[in-house]
């Protein structure tokens, strides 16, 4: 692996591998070796079931060195097995000592004495391991690659590279071939198993990588979009600063000055944001050893940096509803606590200071003034890690200023839900964090450079005060500001822009329609189904005659009425009767389909195909070639049966597919540019993922989408009621931009669209902690 610039080599480094916490790793180690038993052992057992099989069909010249194969895998089978588990152990071991660490000689280091002839044997080994190598990564693929994502998110590398997976195929594939070299010397006997060992490992790995990637999940963490190249620049240039503000932090301690004590050389004073977080770290990494040193001995006495990466990634099934210790509510309902009635009397003043414009209180003059309040050990952490996490985000420089200092009006608030719900550290979808992080990503597309933007700033200054004046106890209060914002944005973004307001208005309308029409062929296949329909009739009425039902100028009780006859016309006749029956109703009937279509602007292609299809139904009941139905009613049974038809559907709140040639047709009607994207594509997205990429496309998100092999700026200004359309404005381009629901998350998967944000304000503001207690660690 190269490393490219100086600021990589130190995030890559070693040193500052802490970054990634090693219990995440060490608690995957487990499942890695257990899994690889189970693994091994079906293999061997599948192996001779394949070699069993090939043998009753072995020409004469494989026959005798597959049985002396089969024979060599029994004879040494558990030697096999116990060689291949201590090979794997050594080499999981080794590779995850050296995750995103080259070792590696550089080309400085080359000379004649460390180059070696490498042996034509040892090439052949290579290439053998090589090739199934290829087989097991294409046997599990999906889960695979999330686990490599996964790994390179914990490194905070855009770039996913499976070699620094641990647990990566080579590893299994090498561990084969090392122990199979040692359990069977003859080399033809070797080959053999060797290639049927890796057809059995390559049955049997399904699943493997699902238990270890579970443990990442259950640590917090998912496969998610890669960051963005600008935004890990800028994390790496973060983690550079913790580094420096460190140094400097400990030479001033090693030198006999105060932690928090200004450096001494103003030319090399350290940011804002890690000259007052780190002394408030090294304090609790103090604590945290005064704690580990007094407790009785334990297998695993979490550091600083797991503690803090624990609470903010609690698995689901630890979380607890309150800290243990932490008082009951009162009778009322109230927290009741000393603490909780000093919050609330610093949530509901409303100094001067705070007034709108002027900078809040600072996070760490807040947390100092509450030192003394609080009554337990998980409150004091939790007062600290809130605290440190909106020192974080104040200095946000992904933020603009006024919105840096509102976000840090929520702090107090912010504090008073995680007393009462632990919970909301580790759950982002808690109402209080997605209001956070929602005011975040509106901060992203509506930028101080624009009109509309001090109306926002208005606005997030009366949700927060809105916040501030009724939260107590109800987590809903969050929920409400954020709904507010939300139409508050819906509404800023088309108010100055007589275009845009109109592209928003024609995509509500083209997706009410195809919902109406969606909604109402459903209901009317679950009025089918009971029924024995003859599929032409059953796709017609669903796919053509629901257009017509849902047609806004159509005659609806007229067209509800022939759902009955359409259905009786496709049935068998067997009496004269019926048969003169429906030679009578036929003209009226095809003059009535005719005319529904043309209200509609059927083309005239499709409305002949579709008249031409109920014209050989027709004729193969006239010529009793209709199968019997098993299910027949008479017309009025028919007409009674879809009476319970309530016209129009539009009940759904469900994304409706909405097609190209259908949209382009309703913008040019009105005269609307834009350009279109509706191709899906083969998404092979998890539903995990495509719920969170959805959770980021909200109006007011600044995104960047490639145009030209560049990417440019864009802004999303409107989702659809039923999210099926979104429109975004694109920076340079006069016409704005529409997605479909599948397009965009095609768009997101591979990248040809992606969010200003490389992560919300939360977890920045999380990462944040976690490299300024990587740094200090580090020394």
């Amino acid at each position: 692996m190269a490393f490219r610039n100086p600021e990589q080599l130190i995030h890559l480094s070693t040193k500052n591998a802490m970054q990634i916490p090693k219990r995440v790793f060490q608690l995957a180690k487990q499942p890695a070796l257990s899994g690889f038993h189970v693994l091994a052992t079906k293999t061997l057992a599948e192996a001779e079931a394949i070699l069993d099989k090939a043998l009753k069909g072995a020409a004469r010249p494989d026959e005798r060195l597959m049985m002396n194969a089969r024979q060599a895998l029994r004879e040494q089978g558990n030697f096999l097995l116990a060689r291949m588990q201590h090979h794997f152990a050594n080499y999981l071991e080794r590779a995850m000592h050296t995750m995103y660490m080259d070792t590696r000689a550089s080309l400085d280091e080359i000379s004649a004495d460390n180059l070696t002839l490498i042996e034509d044997d040892v090439v052949t080994r290579q290439i053998e391991i090589d090739r199934l190598v290829m087989r097991l990564r294409d046997a599990d693929q999906p889960s695979l690659g999330r686990l490599n994502m996964m790994i390179a998110q914990l490194h905070g590398d855009g770039e996913v590279r499976e070699r620094e997976n641990p647990f990566r195929p080579y590893l299994l594939a090498r561990s084969l071939h090392e122990a199979l070299r040692e359990a069977v010397r003859d080399e033809a006997q070797s080959k053999a198993l060797f290639d049927t060992l890796s057809v059995a490992m390559e049955h049997c790995l399904q699943g493997y990588y699902v238990a270890i990637e579970e443990v990442f999940k259950s640590r917090g963490i998912s496969s998610k979009l890669t960051a963005r190249p600008s935004a890990l620049t800028r994390a790496q240039r973060e983690r550079l600063a913790w580094q420096k503000a460190a140094e400097q932090l400990i030479g001033r301690v090693a030198a006999g000055g105060r932690a928090d004590s200004q450096p001494a050389q103003q030319g090399q004073a350290a940011p804002p944001k890690q000259s007052r977080i780190l002394p408030e770290l090294q304090r609790m990494m103090q604590q945290q050893r005064n704690v580990a040193a007094g407790a009785p001995a334990q297998p695993h006495a979490p550091d600083l940096q797991e503690m803090v990466w624990n609470v903010f990634n609690q698995p689901k099934a630890a979380r607890p509803p309150r800290h243990a210790d932490a008082p009951a509510p009162a009778a009322d309902g109230q927290p009741g606590t000393a603490l909780d009635a000093r919050l609330k009397q610093m949530q509901q003043a409303k100094p001067a200071a705070t007034a709108r414009g002027a900078p809040a209180p600072a996070p760490l003059d807040l947390r100092a003034q509450l030192a003394d309040a609080a009554s337990s050990e998980p409150d004091r952490v939790t007062i600290d890690l809130v605290s440190l996490l909106f020192e974080s985000i104040v200095h946000d420089e992904q933020l603009p200023e006024g919105v840096r200092q509102q976000l840090g009006r929520l702090h107090v608030p912010f504090l008073r839900a995680a007393m009462l719900d632990p919970s909301m550290l580790h759950d982002a979808q808690h109402p209080a964090r997605r209001l956070l992080d929602r005011i975040g990503t509106v901060a992203t597309g509506i930028t101080p450079d624009m009109a509309c933007y001090p109306a926002l700033e208005d606005e997030i200054d009366t949700v927060l005060d809105g916040v501030l004046e009724r939260f107590d106890t109800d987590m809903t209060t969050f929920a409400d500001g954020q709904r507010r914002l939300d139409q508050f944005v819906s509404t800023l973004l088309p108010r100055g822009d007589v275009g845009l307001a109109r592209c928003i208005d024609a995509l509500g309308a083209v997706e009410a329609s195809s919902a109406r029409h969606s909604d109402t062929a459903t209901a009317l296949g679950a009025l089918l189904d009971p029924l024995d329909v003859d599929p032409r009739i059953g796709n017609f009425v669903t796919d053509m005659w629901s257009r017509v039902l849902v047609h806004p100028g159509s005659d609806a009780p007229a067209s509800q009425a022939m759902l009955a006859e359409l259905v009786w016309s496709a049935q068998e006749k067997n009496t004269m009767e019926e048969r003169a029956q429906m030679v009578r109703m036929l003209p009226s009937l095809v003059k009535r389909v005719r005319e529904g279509l043309a209200a509609i602007g059927m083309g005239e292609t499709v409305s002949k195909a579709a008249l031409d299809q109920l014209v050989m139904v027709h004729m193969d009941v006239l010529g009793n070639r209709q199968p019997a139905s098993a299910k027949a009613m008479d017309l009025d049974q028919l007409r009674a049966h879809f009476a319970a038809f309530g016209g129009v559907c539009e009940a759904g709140q469900d994304a409706v597919s909405i097609g190209h040639a259908q949209l382009e047709a309703a913008l040019e009607q009105r005269g609307i540019r834009a350009e279109l994207y509706t191709d899906g594509g083969k998404s092979a997205a998890r539903a995990a993922d495509e719920q969170e990429w959805l959770g980021m496309a909200l109006p007011g998100a600044g995104f960047e989408i490639a145009v030209d092999g560049r990417y440019v700026p864009a802004r999303l200004n409107a989702v659809s009621p039923r999210g099926s359309l979104y429109l975004f404005s694109v920076k340079g381009q006069a016409a704005p931009s529409t997605f479909t629901r599948d397009a965009l998350l095609a768009a997101m998967q591979s990248e040809t669209l992606r969010t200003m944000e490389h992560a919300p304000v939360f977890e920045r503001a999380v990462e944040s902690l976690m490299a300024g207690a990587e740094a200090l660690a580090g020394h």
